[in-house]
């Protein structure tokens, strides 16, 4: 199976074998952040666009640490250290913003392909 994922940078291919598949389907189908180790195989010598390829041998569901994005430890000195002069977003447009337990909510749920 290929999996094609995609930055800033360019494109790459995770090649995930049938074994490995089997093992971490339910990372494979069901992350919304997932963490792929492996080998890494480049061809850029013979090649228009290089070509990155990730031979995967484990796959890792790591969907929990979007909950803690934009956390912190919940009092307001909290926020206060961490945005330090940021006055654009200690105080945002009405509207342009939104509470960061809603936007995890709001996450679509990722779909599995058969």
């Amino acid at each position: 199976m290929f999996v094609t994922v995609e930055d800033e940078h360019g494109d790459a291919n995770l090649v995930v074998y049938a074994d490995i598949g089997r093992r971490d389907r339910a990372a494979l189908v069901g992350a919304r952040l997932l963490i792929a180790e492996g080998r890494v195989e480049r061809e850029d010598r013979h090649a228009e666009v290089p070509i990155l390829h990730l031979i995967c041998r484990r796959l890792i569901d790591r969907t929990e640490l979007l909950e803690q994005l934009g956390a912190v430890d919940g009092t307001a000195e909290g926020w206060a250290r961490l945005l330090a002069r940021a006055d654009e977003v200690r105080r945002p447009e009405p509207g342009s913003r939104r509470d960061a337990a809603q936007a995890a909510t709001r996450m679509q749920r990722s779909r599995a392909f058969r």
